[in-house]
């Protein structure tokens, strides 16, 4: 979605400030990105003792750019692989893990997870956190959703799936979105979990110039329906509903989604 590299850091600066320093954002802004980042916590928080940590496996499907679904789940994984369908993103990602000084800078994510929800106040806990998140970070590899095969470089099922504002807006049916599922589901090892962040209401959004339309709006009862009719079991649902003073120019979404499911 996002062609080319300078796209990519606008994007990143636009949509992913620093919400945490005081006054740097409103305050329902900060809610929003405050409750992204308990969503993850509260999943490796509460189910990281359902795998084995030594060697368990994290698919970050669709990333876009992003790290900051990863900051709360490498404590708790020996792999991860991002993936995403631009090389931009991609490359912006490998960026961050080579430590590249150019590479965007998710500090303050980092210090508002480890320091502020985990309770890790010191400083060396924030650097350990980004040494641990680089070591387990293998890779961000090519993904399409339309693809028959979404990631090709994972050969063997995981354990856990993460992927987040992407399958609610890669695709331009209720029948596509549906079979996205089912790929994720047969992506998964027996008892492997799904973990989504999704926008609900959304017919339309913007990445730089260019609009894309949905013509299958999705509510949190609708993910759920779709979630069990790939053969998923809902563990935990929430919802965040936006209010009418933080939406914004690149959507039109009443708000955002937490599944967490499991393969059986």
């Amino acid at each position: 979605m996002i062609d080319r590299y300078s796209d990519v850091r606008n994007y990143l600066q636009v949509r992913y400030p620093d919400v945490f320093s005081e006054g740097s954002q409103s305050a329902s802004t900060k809610r929003q990105y405050v409750w992204f980042h308990q969503c993850f916590h509260h999943f490796y928080q509460t189910y990281n003792k359902q795998w084995d940590n030594a060697t368990a496996v994290l698919l970050e499907a669709g990333g876009g750019p992003c790290i900051y679904p990863l900051i709360s789940a490498a404590p708790y994984v020996a792999e991860i692989y991002h993936s995403d369908y631009m090389e931009a993103n991609r490359e912006e990602v490998l960026m961050w893990r080579n430590n590249d000084p150019d590479a965007y800078d998710w500090s303050p994510y980092f210090r508002h997870i480890v320091q502020s929800l985990e309770g890790q106040t010191s400083h060396d806990a924030v650097a350990r956190r980004k040494e641990r998140l680089r070591s387990v970070l293998k890779d961000s590899a090519p993904c399409d959703f339309r693809a028959n095969i979404v990631v090709p470089s994972v050969k063997t099922p995981v354990n856990i799936i993460s992927s987040n504002f992407c399958m609610d807006v890669c695709y331009e049916s209720l029948g596509e979105y549906i079979g996205g599922l089912k790929k994720v589901y047969d992506m998964l090892v027996p008892k492997g979990f799904l973990v989504s962040l999704s926008t609900l209401g959304l017919s339309w959004c913007k990445y730089g110039d260019v609009t894309y339309l949905s013509s299958y709006p999705l509510s949190l009862e609708d993910i759920q329906t779709h979630c069990k009719g790939a053969g998923f079991n809902i563990l935990h649902t929430d919802k965040f509903d936006e209010p009418l003073e933080s939406r914004n120019i690149y959507n039109d979404s009443v708000g955002y989604s937490l599944i967490i499911a499991q393969k059986p």
